[in-house]
């Protein structure tokens, strides 16, 4: 699926929501794991997802680019799991130590942070800046499902651009990706 159009319920310049949830890696993560940050990412991922599994390891890059710099992210993932097996948290916990995710990997078991995001999509990147305002949201690269054809890393230069005082242009790029699976 493709998101068609900016977010209506959480528009850009939107406040980062305030949640807590559990992590694969153990503990509870949230927005205050962000907290300080000049830079914090949430992606709204999930474990089976082509469009995920094509573009996780440019994400996971990316943050790592970027952490010394002052960036944290955190990833959600929010699909019924009934539905998707591969996405319960125990499949989350396999995959957050077999990658070595350099974030918090949290289960969004309810779908309410989806929810308060607005989320449709997997791979669902939002960046906000050091005052927890929405900056940009939308697509992590440009060919999600297939690395080999990336030409043009969204979430990189939207990061630079914030670093270096500006905003993102665009501040929006339509996401890519499968749909988020809510619970029947």
């Amino acid at each position: 699926m493709e998101r068609e159009a900016k977010s209506s319920k959480f528009p850009i310049g939107s406040k980062l929501p305030i949640f807590t949830l559990p992590a694969a890696q153990g503990g509870e993560a949230g927005s205050d794991t962000l907290t300080g940050a000049k830079l914090s990412l949430v992606a709204f991922t999930c474990n089976h997802c082509p469009y995920v599994k094509g573009s996780e390891e440019m994400l996971v890059a990316t943050v790592r680019e970027f952490e010394g710099q002052g960036l944290r992210a955190i990833a959600i993932s929010s699909n019924d799991a009934a539905q998707y097996p591969e996405d319960g948290f125990d499949a989350m916990k396999v995959k957050a130590e077999k990658m070595n995710l350099p974030y918090p990997y949290l289960y969004d078991e309810g779908q309410q942070v989806a929810r308060l995001f607005d989320a449709e999509c997997t791979p669902e990147v939002y960046l906000f800046n050091e005052n927890g305002v929405l900056i940009y949201h939308g697509a992590i690269n440009d060919s999600p499902r297939d690395p080999s054809k990336v030409t043009v890393n969204f979430i990189e230069k939207a990061i630079k651009q914030a670093l270096s005082g500006g905003s993102p242009d665009p501040a929006f790029e339509r996401p890519i990706g499968c749909s988020i699976k809510w619970t029947r």
